[in-house]
């Protein structure tokens, strides 16, 4: 069965300083409805996405990553990915980024495209959305620490970006659908360049 609902407004085009409050309070709706998740059939994100992660130990000696980050920290944050994200409860979108986004005649920001019946912890999506908002020149740590989950611990947090970023950086180069891969590509730099800043710089 295919549920289908008409929201009125425009898919986002770019982010800008002011739809922070509005993430904000999407965020705080999507930790106050969906965890624990509302609904049964679903399986963990993190582990249908196991077979999508880069590999940076392999990765890293084709291309070594951008910003000084080591190869080594990055398949040590990796292989953490299960143990970190499998046990959240939350439901999980798993693909946020702005052609995701409506935006309501009247500013209220609404998610759309919800094709997966995932659990991740709840702090996932946001993760997951933050290098889409950077891309248009929005700090995603500054928007994180204002977030609900401020206080999630940093290292999953890492471990997520270094996961995620695997993915994006060697997809990237693949042949492919051009729209796609530059996609991938704003995704890697968005992620990688946010775990570097996290890290000090340069991977201490």
């Amino acid at each position: 069965m295919a549920a289908y609902e008409v929201v009125e407004g425009e898919t986002v085009s770019g982010w800008t300083a002011a739809d922070v409050s509005g993430l904000l309070a999407v965020a705080e709706r999507m930790r106050e409805r969906l965890e624990p998740c509302p609904i049964e059939g679903v399986t963990p994100y993190a582990a249908d996405f196991v077979p999508l992660l880069g590999d940076w130990r392999r990765l890293g000696e084709r291309r070594p990553p951008p910003y000084g980050l080591p190869v080594e920290l990055l398949a040590e944050l990796e292989s953490r990915w299960t143990a970190v994200l499998v046990p959240g409860t939350a439901l999980h979108h798993g693909d946020l980024r702005r052609d995701n986004v409506i935006r309501e005649p009247g500013g209220r920001l609404r998610i759309v495209d919800w094709t997966h019946l995932w659990t991740a912890p709840g702090w996932m999506d946001l993760i997951r959305l933050l290098p889409d908002v950077a891309a248009c020149g929005i700090d995603p740590e500054a928007v994180l620490r204002r977030s609900c989950w401020r206080e999630v611990p940093d290292e999953h947090v890492n471990v997520a970006l270094a996961g995620l970023a695997g993915r994006a950086w060697r997809d990237c180069v693949l042949p492919g659908e051009r729209r796609l891969r530059r996609m991938q590509a704003e995704q890697a730099d968005g992620l990688l360049a946010w775990l570097s800043a996290r890290l000090g710089g340069s991977g201490g």
